[in-house]
């Protein structure tokens, strides 16, 4: 082949092959990748709470008995002049129905419980991404202005101002941060992946979050001790405790005609045992609500004195500004004061997350008690 000929033929695939990789470029920077939302997030989590459809499942099938149960109740009805094996008969299908209504009502109250557990999670895993990005973030910074610093004692190494021990330690600080920077990356892609599995995406699939921690003050319309009341009366699993005691109780009432050795002394004995169950839930729930009402005081404390840690950082960064502005102070000088303002910023952030799940904590007191069935959740 003519040599003139050959290079044109190379050329023209050259020329090809760069223009269908520049597509290839240009198609992959327009790709996005997909934004979950925090509502989108906890409507796929509960979604993919299998307890909830291993409830609904159970409750469906316990109807379904039940309608059997009073079709054979019905079967021995007028009760005029039955015998004492009918009445017994009679007292089991009372006891089955009996407790069909009670597992049910209970199963209410736990569904609550994995849904709002559910969003628990969910919240976790957001502001867990949320804090360990920015964090992320300010870690590279950081090591960006480490690798800085480290560079200028080089120099001054070679010019004997600095010693080789300091050098040698700011190399190991150096070192140090890149090894931080890559163990949060990590940790970070294992939360997107744990996080993808509680709401159902693949392990692995690619997608962000549109979310936000705001920090709101604890605010309650009532006191404190009506809160309390209230909440140890009207939480899910208080109820559910009371259900199971309801369920005992009359459990014990239709046992009186129940031949089996003992049966009566057995049903009071679980009657108290769900009643303990009750009293303890209760308690619980109480105590709780205490301790995190102070827990968040004291968050609500740190608050400010990382606000005003934040102002004097901030105070700090202009005076170095001017510093640097009539040549008294380097570049890195007033990059450092700038990350110390970055991180105040972090720092109330971090403390911003922290408030707001037990905020959400404290609205469900359930979940700071660690009472419940909560714990199923996404399982």
């Amino acid at each position: 082949m003519n040599l003139k000929k050959l290079t044109a033929s190379v050329l023209i695939a050259v020329m090809a092959f760069s223009a269908s990789a520049f597509a290839a470029d240009k198609k992959d920077e327009t790709e996005t990748k997909t934004v979950i939302t925090y509502d989108k997030a906890v409507e796929m989590a509960i979604k993919n709470t299998s307890s909830l459809k291993t409830i609904d499942e159970a409750v469906e099938l316990m109807e379904d008995n039940k309608e059997m149960l009073f079709t054979s109740l019905n079967g021995y009805l007028p009760l005029s002049g039955v015998s004492h094996q009918v009445e017994s008969s009679i007292g089991n299908l009372l006891e089955s129905i009996g407790s069909i209504d009670g597992s049910t009502k209970s199963y209410k109250y736990k569904k609550i419980m994995l849904k709002e557990t559910a969003e628990l999670m969910v919240k976790n895993y957001f502001n867990t991404i949320v804090t360990s990005e920015k964090s992320l973030e300010l870690a590279k910074e950081s090591l960006v202005l480490k690798q800085r610093e480290c560079n200028e004692l080089i120099a001054k190494n070679k010019l004997g101002m600095v010693s080789d021990n300091e050098l040698d330690t700011a190399k190991n600080e150096v070192t140090t941060l890149q090894q931080n920077v890559k163990m949060a990356e990590l940790a970070i892609d294992n939360v997107y992946d744990e996080l993808a599995n509680a709401i159902g995406l693949k392990v692995g699939e690619e997608f962000e979050i549109d979310y936000e921690i705001t920090y709101e003050p604890l605010t309650i319309t009532t006191s404190l001790e009506s809160y309390i009341t209230v909440k140890s009366q009207s939480d899910p699993s208080v109820l559910a405790a009371k259900a199971d005691v309801e369920s005992a109780d009359f459990q014990k009432k239709v046992s009186i005609t129940d031949d089996t050795p003992y049966s009566y002394e057995e049903k009071t004995n679980a009657l108290n045992a769900a009643d303990r169950t009750y009293g303890d839930t209760v308690k619980n729930i109480k105590t709780s609500i205490l301790n995190g009402y102070n827990t968040i005081m004291q968050l609500e404390s740190k608050e400010k004195t990382l606000q005003t840690a934040l102002d004097d950082a901030k105070r700090t960064y202009d005076t170095a500004k001017t510093n640097f502005e009539v040549g008294n102070i380097t570049q890195l000088k007033l990059d450092q004061a700038s990350l110390a303002v970055k991180n105040a910023e972090n720092d109330l952030l971090s403390n911003a997350s922290s408030h707001d799940l037990l905020v959400f904590q404290f609205n469900h007191p359930y979940m700071l008690s660690g009472s419940g069935s909560g714990a199923d959740a996404g399982k």
